[in-house]
């Protein structure tokens, strides 16, 4: 890191309010972090009285481990004995503490934990199954209309559809609530109208959006076609109503001259797609029509959100008598607890001088909620929304986005920008920003690139002694033969392998840290990066063709692992035979662990089983039946490991390979079930 940039001292010092960091990617984010850490300490402040938030655990250790080294390094003893007791960690960590903290304002145990998601999921899917029958034995007519309507063979894709959208809802901080009232929210007569209103300049900016089209079109056309093109095209772009552009969509594009360029041809084409998008948006003849189907589906919300509410209230319960919660409903703990107490909130509000919050772009809306309960105009803020990438986790850069819009015209707060990059050369900065302003901006990124966000170089002592070499970014193409002897993935790591080769063969200098200078580069200073994994026997193979050494790596999720898959559906076949539910999905439970290595039926067999009705006469459902014997008195983790005993895992596991990471996964969730 070099000497400090007049933003990142500002960055380190500046307090008295709420400041929000644009910190782009090796701005030096986290040396500022732990800089301004210091800087606290050094004026009197002690490091248990700052509250430092972070997405992952990695990244809280990460940051401990820099304040303590820094703590040592400056001799401040005092602060060493408090840092392990001082709140640098995830925002679930800190959520869960004040929950076991203050566990009884909730009415539940102390001791509460973490439970894996995939139970809860189980237990979901059973309950929904339960709701499920209860409906079909009832004849729900509402119920019924809705299956009959949506599903062919069986209900299986609307289930899943309703145990989707119940995740999707669980981000509500009281999502009964929402459930109760929606009918009220959105069907009401006012509601629609104004939807559909926005629906009407959906339609009229995608119209509006075909003059993109048109300006590509008169690159390459003369003016004859582009004023033909023009005049086809007036009667749409003068439709202001709904009935007007229905009646004007049937266009008919003029004939493309003779012996046209494939670039011109490429942009009618274009513009015949988008034309095609809009005739999709205008199903019906009448607008009204769109307000009509709207309310005919007014029956199928009533039955889909019973059911939901139904779910809900059960899950909740079950949850409660098992005392087993996952990561959500503890954020959701937590900010009942606040909110409800104001003796509470008056507490964490006043113990913390300062709430550092790392990756803000990645915050969720209850995250957010929870932080802006105990704020007191205090909170630091550090992120890069050009670096969210945890949407799927519910994050919401939004948050952020609004935020920094907001501080820039120093409504709320402080924006600093640290754009500054030092990890990277110039001209690979120079190849990104050239991209990214061409394809980020506020409708697709959530960000002006272009204005606030390009990445400025800042690593001077890559220009110290610069070779005469072309740094810049390469891209390769090629031609592709279906009839080649080799694939397109094969084509391009021999590609890759060959860049590889002649880069090190011809001495390609690169810059050293540690060298301080440049140096001739060597195998392992090449990384390649491939998007799925999929791809890496034959990247393994064709780098063994070329003798080159290759180093493969790879996460594997315990999500993803057999051994979860397994004993998942294990337990599911326990719970099905404890409660004699002896439908399709017992038999389909049944033939995924009779094929496993556990047992490894061929299906001659399993058809044998399965036709002739022999499964309860099978060693399956023997053992099956040794561990559901009084199961009621059995822990989760008594059961686990009967299950582990009974199905000869451990002897067994050497059949499927790995056996260090399988073994590691079985004994990951040995202590996720003790942890119960």
């Amino acid at each position: 890191m070099p000497n400090w940039t007049n933003d990142q001292l500002k960055a380190i010092n500046e307090s008295g309010q709420n400041i929000i960091v644009s910190a782009g990617a090796g701005s030096g984010k986290t040396a500022v972090l732990t800089a301004r850490v210091m800087e606290k300490i050094k004026s009197g402040i002690n490091i248990n009285e700052l509250l430092i938030l972070t997405f992952t655990n990695a990244a809280a250790k990460e940051m401990k481990d820099r304040i303590r080294k820094e703590l040592k390094e400056n001799n401040y003893l005092d602060q060493l004995e408090l840092i392990d007791g001082a709140y640098i960690t995830t925002f679930d960590s800190y959520a869960l503490s004040l929950v076991k903290k203050y566990h009884y304002f909730l009415n539940i145990p102390e001791n509460i934990s973490i439970t894996d998601s995939t139970l809860i999921y189980l237990e979901k899917e059973r309950i929904l199954d339960e709701i499920f029958n209860e409906l079909y034995l009832s004849k729900d007519e509402k119920f019924l209309k809705l299956i009959d309507d949506f599903c062919l063979k069986n209900d299986t894709d609307i289930r899943k559809c309703l145990l989707n959208i119940d995740e999707k809802l669980n981000l509500k901080m009281d999502k009964k609530e929402y459930l109760s009232n929606i009918l009220n929210n959105y069907y009401s007569s006012t509601y629609i109208d104004m939807e559909m209103e926005r629906y009407l300049k959906l339609i009229r900016k995608n119209i509006d959006g075909l003059k993109v089209f048109i300006d590509e079109i008169e690159l390459y056309a003369d003016g004859t076609y582009c004023t033909k093109l023009n005049d086809a095209l007036a009667p749409l772009f003068n439709s202001l109503d709904y009935k007007t552009i229905k009646s004007n969509l049937d266009i008919k594009l003029p004939q493309l001259p003779k012996n046209s360029p494939d670039e011109l041809k490429e942009a009618k084409e274009n513009l015949t797609k988008e034309i095609k998008k809009i005739k999709e948006l205008c199903p019906y003849d009448e607008f009204s029509e769109f307000k009509d189907n709207i309310l005919l589906s007014c029956d199928y919300v009533t039955i889909v959100t019973d059911i939901l509410i139904k779910l809900d209230d059960r899950l909740s319960l079950y949850k409660r008598q098992n005392n087993l919660f996952d990561f959500t409903d503890i954020a959701k703990m937590s900010i009942n607890v606040i909110k409800n107490d104001e003796s509470v909130k008056y507490e964490i509000q006043n113990s913390f001088i300062e709430i550092m919050v790392d990756e803000y772009q990645d915050t969720s809306d209850l995250q957010e909620t929870f932080i802006n309960l105990i704020a007191n105009n205090n909170v630091y803020m550090v992120g890069d929304i050009k670096q969210s990438i945890y949407r799927f986790r519910n994050a919401n850069p939004s948050i952020f986005k609004q935020k920094y819009e907001d501080y820039q015209k120093e409504l709320g707060g402080l924006k600093i920008d640290l754009k500054e990059n030092f990890r990277s050369r110039d001209e690979v900065l120079k190849n990104i920003n050239t991209l990214f302003k061409q394809i980020m901006d506020i409708d697709i990124g959530g960000a002006d690139y272009e204005k606030s966000h390009q990445m400025v170089f800042g690593n001077d002592k890559y220009e110290e002694k610069k070779p005469s070499q072309d740094y810049n970014m390469e891209i390769r193409t090629y031609d592709y033969d279906k009839d080649s002897f080799y694939t397109k993935e094969e084509i391009e790591y021999f590609t890759i392998a060959k860049d590889i080769m002649e880069k090190v063969d011809s001495g390609y200098l690169i810059y050293d840290k540690d060298l301080k200078g440049y140096r001739k580069c060597q195998y392992s200073d090449f990384a390649i990066l491939i998007d799925r994994s999929t791809s890496f026997g034959i990247a393994k193979k064709i780098f063994e063709y070329h003798h080159l050494p290759l180093s493969l790596y790879m996460d594997e999720s315990i999500s993803d692992s057999i051994i979860l898959s397994i004993i998942r559906n294990i337990f599911k076949l326990l719970l099905k035979e404890k409660n004699n539910i002896y439908d399709t999905e017992y038999k389909y439970l049944f033939m995924s662990i009779a094929r496993s290595f556990l047992f490894s039926y061929d299906d001659n067999r399993i058809f044998d089983i399965i036709t002739n009705n022999k499964i309860k006469q099978d060693l399956i459902i023997n053992k099956i039946k040794k561990i559901i014997d009084n199961i009621d008195n059995k822990t989760i983790t008594q059961i686990y490991l009967e299950i582990i005993k009974e199905f000869e895992f451990y002897k067994l596991i050497t059949k499927i390979g790995n056996i260090t990471q399988n073994m590691a996964n079985l004994e990951y969730l040995y202590n996720h079930f003790c942890s119960l």
